[in-house]
C-alpha cells in the first residue's frame, strides 16, 4: 500500500512525518491522511517521490496501477472491435471457406450457388473489381482493429502532459479469435496465389 510505502522510507531515513511535509513542501495532515488511508493525488505522489528519492511509479499502488493502464485507443472497446472485424473479415473468410469445400473436401455445392446468383445479378464484373479490396482490405482492417485492442499502456501525468511508460499486451478473447481468423484467411489467399501463380513465374524466370 501506498502509505505503508512512504512510511518505510521516510522511517528508513529517520524522518518524522514533519520532516517529509518540510522536505516535500506536502503538508503535514496530508502525509498523515496518506499513511493512514494510502491515498493521495498524482502531483503529492510525484513531491514526495522527488523528496524520498525515489521513482514515482515506486510510489502506486496496484490499484493505481490498473486505474492508469488503458487501452492505447479507448475509443475502440474490445467488443466493437471483435464485431466490426468480424465484419470487415466475413467476404475474404466466406471465400476461403467455399474454396477450401469445394477444392479442398470436393464439395462444390457452396462455391457454384454463389457462383452461379453473382453470374444471375450481373455482379461478376464488379465482384473481379472489388474483389482486392473487399478481401484484401477488408482483412487488413478486421486484423489492424482486432490487434489494436489487445494494446495497452501504461501512462503517468507529470505536469499536465499524459506520459505513456510502458505497453503491454492484455489478451480479448473474442477479439483474438477474430484476428487470428482474419490471418489464417489472409495466409490461404496468399498461399493460394503463391501456388497459382508460381508455373508462370517458373516459365519466365527459364525463359
Amino acid at each position: 500500500m501506498i502509505g505503508d510505502q512512504v512510511r518505510t522510507l521516510r522511517e528508513a531515513r529517520g524522518w518524522t512525518q514533519a520532516h517529509l511535509a518540510e522536505a516535500s513542501g506536502v503538508s503535514l495532515r496530508t502525509i498523515q491522511r496518506l499513511e493512514r488511508l494510502h491515498s493521495c493525488s498524482a502531483e503529492t505522489r510525484m513531491a514526495l517521490a522527488a523528496a524520498l528519492g525515489v521513482d514515482s511509479r515506486e510510489l502506486s499502488s496496484e490499484a493505481d496501477r490498473q486505474a492508469n493502464t488503458q487501452r492505447l485507443w479507448p475509443w475502440v472497446t474490445p467488443e466493437r472491435a471483435s464485431a466490426w472485424g468480424a465484419l470487415l473479415a466475413l467476404p475474404l473468410v466466406l471465400f476461403v471457406a467455399v474454396n477450401l469445400l469445394k477444392y479442398g473436401a470436393g464439395v462444390a455445392a457452396p462455391y457454384d450457388s454463389l457462383a452461379a446468383a453473382g453470374s444471375r445479378l450481373g455482379l461478376v464484373g464488379l465482384f473481379d473489381a472489388l474483389s482486392p479490396m473487399l478481401f484484401v482490405g477488408g482483412a487488413l482492417g478486421a486484423v489492424v482493429l482486432t490487434a489494436a485492442v489487445q494494446v495497452r499502456a501504461r501512462t503517468e501525468s507529470e505536469g499536465g502532459a499524459v506520459l505513456v511508460s510502458a505497453v503491454g499486451l492484455r489478451l480479448h478473447a473474442r477479439s483474438l479469435a477474430v484476428l487470428v481468423l482474419a490471418l489464417a484467411a489472409l495466409a490461404i489467399l496468399g498461399a493460394y496465389l503463391a501456388a497459382e501463380n508460381l508455373p508462370d513465374l517458373l516459365r519466365a524466370a527459364s525463359a
